[in-house]
C-alpha cells in the first residue's frame, strides 16, 4: 500500500525528531542536525518513503534566523570593539581559503563550482546548507561535504591544536 503524502510527512517528521534527540542525548557536536539528517537518511536508503514541504524549509529557516538573531545582544556589540580586527582579519582570512578551497575542490573533483564554494564555506553548517538554498546548488552535496567538514573538524582539529601548541612550546624552548 501507497504511503500517502501526510503520512510521508508525518514519519519524516518523526525521524526527524528520534534522529535529532538520540543525536542530542549522546552529546554529538551538532547531534541534533546530524541526528536528525542521519535517521531521515538511513531511512530514505533503507526504502522507506520520506518528504517535507518545502514550506516546512521557509518555516526551519526563519526559525533558525530568529535564533541567530538571538545572539546579536548589546554585550556582542560591545565585545566586537574590543574584537573588530581580529574578527576582520578573520573573516578575510577565511573567505580567501574557502573560495580557494572551492575552486581547487570543483578543479580537481568536477564538482559543479557554486556548490563546491558552498560545500568549502567555514562557518555554521546549519546556517550554508540553509544558505544553499537559495543558489542553484546540489543541497545534498553542500549538506554531505559541510556534514563531513564538520566531523572532521570535531575529531581532528583538537588534534591539531594541540599538536601545534606542542610544536611551538617545543620550538619557543629551543630557541631560548
Amino acid at each position: 500500500m501507497e504511503l500517502v503524502k501526510i503520512d510521508r510527512v508525518i514519519i519524516t517528521l518523526a525521524l526527524t525528531v528520534v534522529g535529532g534527540s538520540v543525536g542530542y542525548k549522546l552529546g554529538i557536536p551538532a547531534g541534533t542536525l546530524l541526528g536528525s539528517m542521519m535517521a531521515v537518511g538511513a531511512a530514505s536508503l533503507l526504502g522507506v518513503k520520506t518528504t517535507m514541504p518545502e514550506s516546512y524549509n521557509i518555516i526551519a529557516q526563519m526559525i533558525l534566523g530568529g535564533f541567530l538573531g538571538l545572539t546579536i545582544t548589546r554585550d556582542v556589540l560591545t565585545d566586537l570593539k574590543t574584537y573588530l580586527v581580529a574578527s576582520l582579519l578573520v573573516l578575510v582570512l577565511l573567505s580567501v581559503f574557502g573560495i580557494l578551497t572551492g575552486c581547487i575542490v570543483s578543479k580537481l573533483t568536477g564538482l559543479e563550482l557554486y556548490t563546491s564554494l558552498l560545500g568549502s564555506a567555514p562557518g555554521g553548517m546549519h546556517e550554508i546548507v540553509a544558505l544553499s538554498q537559495a543558489y542553484e546548488v546540489d543541497h545534498s552535496a553542500v549538506a554531505v561535504i559541510q556534514t563531513v567538514r564538520r566531523i572532521m573538524i570535531v575529531l581532528i582539529y583538537p588534534l591539531l591544536v594541540t599538536a601545534v601548541s606542542k610544536l611551538i612550546r617545543i620550538l619557543y624552548r629551543a630557541g631560548g
